[in-house]
């Protein structure tokens, strides 16, 4: 039997039928891919538009929330006009007829939606003549997050320099105090504030003795029992000088020049006995014994175990309190507290020196115990929890100084020592202070803690810059030259906390 596709005409005849077929499928496929095709055009319009009346009800919640209006008609009243005048093109596809609602969600916290609907030209093929919009932004005044913050002030002996109309003390005391006033408003209950002044060393407190985290040596005294009375006949001498040049010589404390009477060509002498000889007694010894009082005044040196001095981590190895004859750390830490007059008398209290005590820069300790401060665990446990975002609290660090590092870390016992008098060993010296300080700042923004860098008429560029790389941002970063720039600094700081900002 012959096969039939191979009989003349059946492959035109089939394709024929073929191209009949298709046409048919498409035919019937046109109106469908029309409408999704249609219908994916609405989509892309009502994206554009729910992107546009988000962006518009951000921005028009924080000119509400920046007005200082507090009432919810009077915040809808610049919502709805700043729509108005300003809402982005998208939102013109919205159809008019939406609404705008104002909610308080706290004391601090205000909230704004956008409710409407945009035209659906190709769903309403398919029942749905309109999409949907709606949006919303959450926007704070201030400090509606709970904030912890310490203030890490600079105690040195070169703050009672002139910081022009006043020291450098008095200028940062009055800047500290516009912070605190700025923060610590009546209508605001979740700010806390500590300091923790710093110079050569930090002082914990003596209330803390007996903590855990604290080892801190017994106080002791030792009686020195002189040497017996000796005397001895010596040769009556008289001594002639001649020459030299008397003169001002200058020495520095902790970058603070100090004047003093010097010979700056020596005089030439010479000793020679007496003519006629004679002697005269000399005695050495004798005398009352001495007691000395070794005691604690609050001081703690660095933890010198690995490189915990740049950390709060295991805080089951503890700071080492050293006694001393006197006093050679400052102020006591104030641990974070929401009493205002008690943060204002701390900072009318600090001083810059103890009798003849005049002390150098550690800047490292300061840090390391402002983070202390922060952190919820031990040393003090005042300190929330750390949270994801810095949400809640939000912990911030306001570091200020008026120099450079003056003093290294000792490894062995975790002192704060001299500079070597070499200057290429010193220069080696300060750069490893410095890099404690960059260690330390990287540290505390890892832990989410906000930093702020106040500077004062800081001389070394290598500080100013230790300082900007320490804050969080450019924007944090101060460069004062006066009592004056330097409230500014700490105004602006204040400014910078309590700015409106969007939350949600």
């Amino acid at each position: 039997m012959p096969d039939i596709r191979s009989t003349p005409g059946f492959l035109s005849r089939f394709l024929r039928s073929r191209r009949g077929n298709v046409a048919m499928m498409f035919a019937l496929a046109a109106p469908v891919v029309a409408l999704i095709v249609g219908f994916g055009i609405d989509l892309t319009r009502h994206q554009a538009a729910r992107v546009a009346a988000q962006s518009s009800v951000d921005a028009a919640i924080l000119a509400a929330a920046a007005s200082g209006i507090r009432d919810l008609d009077g915040m809808k009243t610049v919502v709805e006009s700043y729509l108005r005048a300003n809402a982005e093109p998208g939102v013109q596809q919205v159809n008019p007829g939406y609404t705008v609602t104002v909610t308080q969600e706290n004391a601090t916290q205000m909230k704004v939606t956008l409710s409407g609907d945009v035209n659906a030209f190709f769903g309403g093929l398919i029942g749905m003549a309109k999409m949907p919009v709606n949006v919303s932004a959450v926007a704070e005044r201030g400090a509606a997050d709970a904030v912890e913050l310490v203030m890490v002030l600079d105690n040195t002996w070169s703050m009672s320099a002139s910081a022009g109309g006043a020291t450098r003390i008095e200028a940062l005391k009055s800047s500290a105090r516009i912070l605190t006033n700025a923060l610590m408003t009546e209508d605001v209950d979740n700010v806390r504030i500590g300091v923790v002044p710093y110079a050569e060393y930090v002082n914990v407190g003596t209330a803390n003795r007996s903590a855990a985290w604290l080892n801190v040596p017994a106080d002791y005294s030792t009686t020195s029992t002189p040497a017996p009375k000796v005397c001895t006949q010596v040769p009556v001498t008289t001594t002639t000088c001649t020459g030299g040049v008397q003169g001002v010589c200058t020495r520095y404390r902790d970058g603070v020049p100090e004047t003093y009477s010097c010979w700056t060509t020596a005089q030439t002498c010479t000793t020679t006995p007496v003519v006629p000889a004679r002697t005269k007694e000399s005695c050495t010894g004798g005398g009352n014994p001495v007691t000395t009082n070794y005691r604690w005044y609050g001081c703690v040196y660095s933890r010198n175990s690995g490189s915990l001095r740049l950390n709060d981590t295991r805080p089951e190895v503890r700071y080492t309190g050293f006694l001393g004859t006197s006093q050679t750390c400052l102020n006591p830490i104030l641990t974070l507290t929401d009493q205002k007059s008690t943060v204002i008398s701390a900072i009318n209290g600090l001083i810059i020196n103890v009798g003849s005590y005049k002390p150098e820069t550690h800047i490292p300790s300061g840090l390391i115990w402002g983070v202390n401060v922060l952190s919820p665990t031990e040393p003090f446990t005042q300190g929330r929890a750390y949270s994801e975002g810095n949400r809640t609290p939000r912990k911030i660090l306001v570091l200020m100084t008026d120099g450079e590092n003056t003093l290294r870390y000792n490894a062995a016992d975790g002192r704060h020592l001299a500079l070597s008098t070499n200057a290429t060993t010193a220069a080696s010296q300060k750069s490893a202070t410095n890099k404690d300080v960059a260690d330390i700042c990287v540290y505390a923004k890892n832990q989410g803690i906000e930093i702020y860098t106040v500077g004062l008429s800081v001389p070394s560029e290598t500080a100013r810059s230790m300082l900007r790389t320490c804050a969080s941002g450019d924007d944090h970063a101060f460069d004062a030259t006066d009592s004056a720039s330097l409230e500014a600094s700490f105004a602006g700081i204040a400014a910078s906390i309590n700015a409106v900002r969007l939350v949600k």
